[in-house]
């Protein structure tokens, strides 16, 4: 037999005389079960009303996702009959010590009833030594833990979705090796990366307080606030800086709480409360390291794609509840960069209907006409022929990432009035936007709440 089988001789009995000292099924809701007659010795006759029984299968089946075995040595696929045998044997035992009692291997069902004092009620806790665990399925466990921190884990900000990134991004970019040593200044490094964008660009707020925010924002936003180019663009100088702060500030050390996503994101939640367990990894604060197990390396290697859309996905419904209303969350937590497409045909289009700036109402001159996002396109995350305008170079350069007055909001909305029988760009995209209260006012509403977000007015023309 497998050794590693033989290793969880253990806790077999403990889990059996457990699972027996509780209720079972009727054999009439047995035989409905397995959808046919169920043969009864003399023996049994007499319980056959009692919720005492058990299927061999139901006990294999319960052994097996309480000790997480892994799938090789369990199901129809195995690939050894070792884990089987090991339980009818305990099993063989434990009538041999009349524990169990009335059991019926012949028909594959059993009275399995527990001797009145060894009945326990309180379900055994599986340890998992080196012995046991190379068969344990430790993606189970770690895949269980992962989903339940993502969706379930106390959060007062977004920092838990950031290390769960970076800790995905990591296992993708290295081989496993010796590379399991990940040291904090890669983690600051991906936050400053991941946030520079969502505060610099897209102004998405990242927790519920009103009056502050996450340590990671302030440093970003108190000294890249008014950048406009993409993190890539960003010099190595000013990308070191960034990283050194939120590495003092954020991956400092948990004794004086500049350090807490690290300890706190391996809290699993359990009822009401949490409980704390080193499952992905160990970390040291005084030496700024964090050291991944090797199998959650493999997990998150293995399962990268799913996982990081997984983690954007919770990422956005967090920040939804948060930032009501921003649109195109999901695109702008996942990329810092992106290419933006030609609006050549919009600059055509509209030209069938107007020669003249948008703002200044000067004339148009050939190669000094551009398509203005009137709504600014670090807002709204797309090109959508109702929020698009032509404009002069000079207008265009001035208004830039900024609102126009709100004068030119009812421009926009006489404009799209106007033209949307006759552009089936524009009607199409007015459409896509017509809520109950109309388009006009989901327009209305955008411009509100992009002032909200610190999006700058500035006058125009």
């Amino acid at each position: 037999m497998d050794e590693s089988i033989a290793n969880l001789r253990i806790h077999v009995p403990d889990f059996l005389t457990y699972k027996m000292g509780h209720p079972g099924r009727t054999i009439s809701q047995m035989r409905e079960n397995l959808a046919k007659h169920v043969p009864l010795d003399v023996s049994q006759k007499r319980y056959e009303d009692m919720s005492v029984w058990y299927s061999r299968a139901e006990i294999l089946d319960y052994l097996a996702t309480k000790m997480k075995i892994a799938p090789h040595h369990h199901g129809p696929n195995r690939k050894s009959p070792d884990f089987y045998n090991m339980i009818d044997q305990e099993i063989a035992k434990l009538r041999k010590k009349n524990i169990i009692i009335d059991w019926s291997a012949g028909n594959r069902i059993g009275i399995f009833r527990i001797a009145p004092d060894k009945v326990t009620n309180e379900e055994p806790v599986m340890d998992y030594s080196e012995s046991v665990r190379a068969i344990v399925d430790t993606n189970y466990t770690i895949k269980e833990a992962f989903v339940s921190i993502l969706t379930k884990g106390k959060k007062s900000n977004t920092y838990k979705f950031a290390l769960a990134r970076a800790l995905i991004e990591y296992c993708q970019e290295h081989p496993k090796g010796d590379n399991l040593d990940i040291p904090y200044s890669y983690f600051a490094r991906k936050f400053f990366e991941y946030y520079w964008h969502q505060v610099c660009r897209y102004r998405i707020k990242q927790d519920f307080k009103p009056n502050s925010e996450p340590r990671a924002m302030q440093v970003i936003r108190s000294i890249y606030n008014d950048s406009k180019d993409g993190f890539k663009n960003i010099s190595e100088k000013d990308k070191q800086k960034g990283e050194n702060m939120i590495l003092k500030t954020v991956f400092g050390h948990a004794k004086v709480k500049t350090s807490i996503v690290i300890p706190r994101f391996q809290n699993i939640p359990k009822g009401r409360g949490s409980t704390s367990k080193e499952i992905f990894y160990e970390y040291d604060d005084d030496s700024k390291i964090l050291r991944l197990k090797p199998e959650a390396f493999d997990f998150f290697k293995s399962n990268h794609k799913i996982l990081s859309m997984a983690v954007l996905s919770e990422w956005a419904k967090f920040l939804e509840k948060i930032n009501k209303s921003l649109p195109n969350l999901v695109a702008k937590i996942g990329q810092d960069e992106f290419r933006r497409k030609s609006l050549g045909k919009y600059r055509k289009i509209y030209l069938n209907h107007t020669c003249h700036c948008f703002y200044c109402g000067d004339r148009l001159e050939s190669g000094y006409i551009e398509v203005d996002h009137f709504l600014p396109w670090s807002y709204i995350f797309e090109d959508q022929a109702w929020n698009l305008v032509l404009a002069c170079k000079k207008c265009n350069g001035k208004k830039s990432a900024s609102l126009p007055q709100e004068e030119f909001r009812t421009e926009l909305l006489i404009r799209n009035r106007k033209l949307q029988d006759n552009i089936r760009e524009l009607e199409h995209s007015l459409m896509m936007i017509n809520t109950r209260l109309g388009w006009e006012r989901e327009i209305e509403n955008h411009y509100t709440i992009c002032k909200d977000y610190g999006f700058a007015t500035i006058k125009m023309p």
